[in-house]
């Protein structure tokens, strides 16, 4: 038990902060446990492989989307149709996306479609009998699927809660707006200070953006966190992220590198060195 500020990130919290638990052995790919991985040789038209799951928090699997049948399939013999009040629902809508971040979870997945529409809507629609308490719209970046507006309006129908994990990038008036509502959370990261968030990115002047939007989603009345990935370049800049989030008077949410995708590729180059 840590009893005393973090000098890594000047937490004060009693347990140990992020950054001092990272030690190579206790990497989770907690993705892994979210995402369906499904087979290449299944093709929608005009999509790409799109990765959804109805998780039990805080790691148990209970359905998966079966799109060759249309449906949500048990994962879990002893599932007895009780609903958990953790449960919820994750969707990913989209691969696209403006960075070429060098932790991507997507990897090769990156920048190969959208997922139609017609089974976005069939999803929804068979998981209510499952009571999602919250839905997770992810991607890529949610915000550019062509019909994100309308996903969000049908993911508030058909759960109590809304969480959008969004890059900022979108500054467009009439999405802001409609993320200002009361049951929707929305998580942005920055990765670093500008010349780390950059590099990470691989999108130059990103972080420029990004801090732009941040006060833009606040200022709107966007319930946002600001979350980090923790990684070699982004562990000295926790500091700075936690108060540039104090002085937002949002929540500063630091979460662990995850070894799949592009951060597995660059595995040595990013993880912790304890």
């Amino acid at each position: 038990m840590r009893e005393t500020p973090c000098s890594s990130c000047a937490s004060s919290a009693a347990e140990p902060c992020l950054a001092c638990q990272l030690q190579p052995e206790n990497y989770v790919a907690v993705k892994d446990v979210w995402l369906d991985h499904r087979d290449d040789s299944l093709r929608i038209p005009e999509s790409a492989p799109v990765e959804w799951a109805m998780v039990d928090l805080p790691d148990t699997v209970v359905a998966r989307w079966d799109a060759a049948q249309g449906q949500w399939q048990s994962c879990r013999e002893d599932y007895d149709g009780v609903a958990p009040l953790m449960r919820f629902l994750w969707l990913e809508i989209t691969t696209h996306c403006p960075h070429q971040c060098r932790h991507c979870y997507l990897g090769n997945r990156l920048n190969r479609g959208h997922a139609p529409l017609s089974m976005i809507d069939a999803g929804l629609e068979a998981a209510k009998p499952w009571c999602p308490t919250e839905i997770v719209l992810s991607g890529g970046e949610p915000t550019m699927h062509p019909r994100f507006l309308a996903i969000l309006q049908q993911s508030l129908d058909a759960a109590p809660g809304v969480r959008v994990l969004t890059n900022g990038w979108t500054q467009r008036a009439e999405v802001v707006r409609a993320l200002a509502h009361p049951r929707i959370s929305v998580e942005i990261p920055l990765l670093g200070n500008e010349t780390v968030h950059d590099w990470m990115t691989q999108t130059p002047r990103s972080y420029a953006r990004i801090r732009r939007s941040l006060a833009l989603y606040v200022n709107a009345g966007v319930h946002v966190t600001l979350t980090t990935t923790v990684t070699r370049q982004t562990l000295p800049t926790l500091p700075d992220l936690r108060a540039l989030a104090q002085e937002l008077g949002i929540v500063f949410a630091p979460t662990p590198l995850s070894p799949q995708g592009r951060a597995a590729d660059h595995w040595e180059d990013l993880r912790v060195i304890s």
